[in-house]
């Protein structure tokens, strides 16, 4: 079962919900037991998640001491998102990278590291504009100052090798300044660690490049709501907006609503449980539940079975400060020299 969602097939045709929504749900939650001597990294690179996609999922564990034998949630269902068609999507507030590939069809979804706050990952449509194989890093001068300033000597230029923080692989974007990469600090990924690129695990953007052909879209958007209908079901995904997202809503959850609007603006059959939103929205899990039908207010809204019921600070682990994840994690990605 190793990486069993690494690689995930579509093999349905995508269905049509309301005005251009293509949506589908495919992959399956996991449970397993923590072991001795396990931790989140280690688990999310295990299993292909991110690290805030296990704390989300699993909201009463500490992910800093998770207590041996706790039942983890692994979040490996997914509603794809509308602007998938043929090409990559990168969704900031999931921290994933979905690529639809034509030949063979096959949907690939990936966790991602993106942009610390202050250093945001741009949202638009972008393209693949260069491939490098074991590239060099000559640092950016805003991000050499910042690291000088935090008393952080550091070399002008990274050769390839072990210590290279681009890892072995980098896809340049039509925004030159921007890199989808691997890394040499697997721990980045699934949290805001960057200064603006996009950073993979090492077998992750292996895999991506020897896929990714030049001139591929990549669309990145910030979308923490995605809601599909399948037949006479609606299901909602909700993850936690990012922080600049979240001081502007606060308890709002229009989005959420509107979102699942959307998903059935062509239907006459559903019935949905708008309080049962409200409250998956809420408690943004990051796994798709079920908010309709007849039976919609009786559905168990998925929750992690935990020993321990202590709740952790979000920002904690989303937006830790600069200096937490100084060393390796803050660093803008370009600049190649191959």
């Amino acid at each position: 079962m190793n990486k069993l969602l690494k690689i995930l097939f579509l093999l349905f045709p995508i269905t049509v919900f309301g005005i251009n929504n293509q949506n589908a749900i495919i992959g399956s939650v996991q449970n397993i037991k923590l072991q001795p001597n396990e931790d989140y990294p280690t688990i999310a690179q295990r299993y292909d998640v991110g690290y805030y996609e296990l704390y989300e999922a699993n909201p009463g564990v500490d992910p800093d001491a998770p207590i041996t034998g706790t039942i983890l949630i692994i979040p490996t269902k997914y509603i794809l998102p509308l602007e998938l068609h043929y090409n990559i999507v990168i969704n900031l507030a999931e921290m994933r990278l979905y690529y639809e590939s034509t030949n063979p069809h096959k949907i690939y979804i990936f966790p991602i590291g993106i942009g610390k706050e202050g250093w945001n990952t741009p949202i638009g449509t972008f393209t693949v504009i260069s491939k490098t194989k074991n590239p060099s890093w000559t640092a950016p001068e805003d991000v050499y100052r910042y690291r000088i300033a935090h008393g952080e000597k550091i070399p002008r230029v990274i050769p390839p090798g072990k210590d290279n923080p681009l890892g072995e692989y980098a896809l340049r974007l039509s925004n030159p300044s921007y890199l989808i990469h691997g890394t040499d600090d697997p721990v980045g990924v699934g949290r805001r660690s960057s200064a603006g690129c996009i950073r993979m695990y090492p077998e992750d953007i292996k895999q991506l490049f020897s896929m990714v052909k030049m001139g591929t879209e990549v669309q990145i958007i910030n979308t923490p709501y995605k809601a599909a209908q399948i037949n006479n079901e609606v299901y909602l995904e909700a993850h936690m907006p990012l922080y600049e997202q979240r001081v502007v809503m606060r308890d709002d959850v229009s989005l959420a609503t509107n979102i699942v609007k959307k998903a059935i603006s062509k239907s006459n059959t559903v019935n949905v449980d708008w309080k049962k939103v409200e409250t998956v929205a809420k408690n943004h899990l990051g796994i798709p539940q079920l908010v309709s039908n007849a039976n919609a207010a009786n559905a168990p809204i998925i929750h992690s079975r935990v020993n321990s019921m202590t709740i952790i600070n979000p920002a904690k682990t989303l937006e830790e400060p600069f200096n937490v994840l100084l060393n390796k994690n803050l660093i803008c990605y370009y600049n190649i020299v191959n």
